[in-house]
């Protein structure tokens, strides 16, 4: 009988602090000389998305929280800076919490310009867990007072596999990297 003691999804994420300047970085993202180049429309890319769904059914012993996890890591292509997201909702007396209007929180990243700014980038997700629908948002502040502000929003196409036991119950998914256009907000 496996149980699933602890579950954690990790992501590869890199150091939080990225510089700009007028030349390509190492890791093949857009390097810019000016924070107001990034206000232009753009694409996010959504890469390594995983789901996992789990439930210890009643009077198996010890249980843990029964909890649904969506992790990914999302690229902005105007700044090639990525953030990882980890969305969690973890039922409590038999019901999941009500996420309906919650951003959950991503990573928080720098960018610092080659003129020495640096200009925090805010990324947020909101989940509609039984539809599969992702929004991403990013917000920085640029030269100032510009704030900008981009959206997207998918319908995840997941690729999922159901295990199930007389203890517990296991959905766990995985999806394409897709690229989604930003809007302006």
């Amino acid at each position: 009988m496996l149980l699933l003691s602890t579950f954690l999804l990790q992501l590869p994420f890199v150091a939080s602090v990225v510089r700009a300047s007028c030349t390509h970085n190492a890791k093949g993202g857009r390097e810019l000389a000016r924070c107001a180049d990034l206000s232009a429309p753009t694409a996010f890319s959504i890469k390594g998305l995983s789901y996992l769904k789990y439930e210890v059914y009643p009077s198996t012993g010890p249980t843990q929280p029964n909890s649904t996890q969506l992790a990914f890591v999302i690229v902005n292509q105007a700044n090639g800076i990525p953030a990882g997201c980890s969305l969690q909702n973890v039922m409590v007396s038999g019901h999941y919490g009500d996420d309906s209007n919650y951003w959950y929180p991503c990573q928080d990243r720098i960018l610092t310009t080659d003129d020495g700014h640096e200009y925090p980038i805010k990324t947020s997700a909101h989940v509609i867990w039984d539809a599969w629908k992702l929004t991403v948002n990013q917000t920085w502040t640029c030269d100032g007072d510009a704030v900008v502000r981009q959206i997207s929003t998918l319908t995840v196409a997941s690729t999922c596999t159901e295990t199930k036991s007389a203890f517990q119950f296991m959905n766990e998914c995985t999806a394409p990297d897709v690229n989604i256009s930003a809007t302006l907000q």
